[in-house]
């Protein structure tokens, strides 16, 4: 329950950021900054939801609605009129969300875990 209610504060946070005037990549400014904020939100993000949830179907269905939150993003960042649409940040959530999916697969997938038996061994 905890990591789940810290997921979702995760997701909160990105929906807020995305939907702010100004965004990150106002301020550090570089060659594809964007879409390496982009590939990497989404990869956590789905990485974060992919270790709590593991079982199937549910991965499948986080992944859609994390891509479906990518798109619904970008939508409402065009119809904003202070920030654009754009079809690149769409795939690089996409991408980030496929990796994620995929790290999870990994032995990464395990680290919330291994942190909660850390824990509970410490006394935490």
């Amino acid at each position: 329950m905890y990591w789940t209610s810290l997921g979702l504060v995760y997701v909160i946070a990105v929906v807020c950021m995305s939907l702010a005037p100004e965004s990150p990549t106002d301020v550090l400014h570089f060659p594809g900054f964007d879409k390496v904020l982009h590939f990497s939100v989404y990869t956590f993000m789905m990485l974060w939801f992919g270790q709590i949830y593991h079982e199937r179907p549910v991965p499948f269905l986080i992944a859609s609605a994390l891509v479906m939150l990518g798109i619904l993003l970008e939508v409402l960042q065009g119809l904003g009129g202070y920030r654009m649409f754009d079809y690149t940040d769409i795939a690089a959530n996409t991408i980030g969300v496929a990796s994620g999916f995929c790290i999870a697969r990994t032995r990464f997938g395990g680290l919330l875990h291994a942190f909660e038996i850390f824990l509970a061994r410490s006394g935490y």
